[in-house]
């Protein structure tokens, strides 16, 4: 588990849809993410960390 809090910094739409494939790509082995509906706003929040807190459950 991992939490960070702090300012939101930048919010943009700006690369969002590149980003959400990037994941995919990585986590789903797909080249797009596959669950888009057409009606969707992807954004990108950039936060300037404060905390941050970490647990580890294994």
């Amino acid at each position: 588990m991992l939490a960070v809090r702090g300012k939101v910094v930048e919010v943009t739409t700006d690369g969002a849809e590149t980003h959400v494939d990037k994941l995919a790509k990585r986590y789903l082995g797909m080249e797009k993410y596959p669950r888009r509906s057409p009606d969707e706003k992807r954004i990108l929040i950039k936060i300037k960390a404060e905390k941050i807190h970490h647990q580890d459950y294994s």
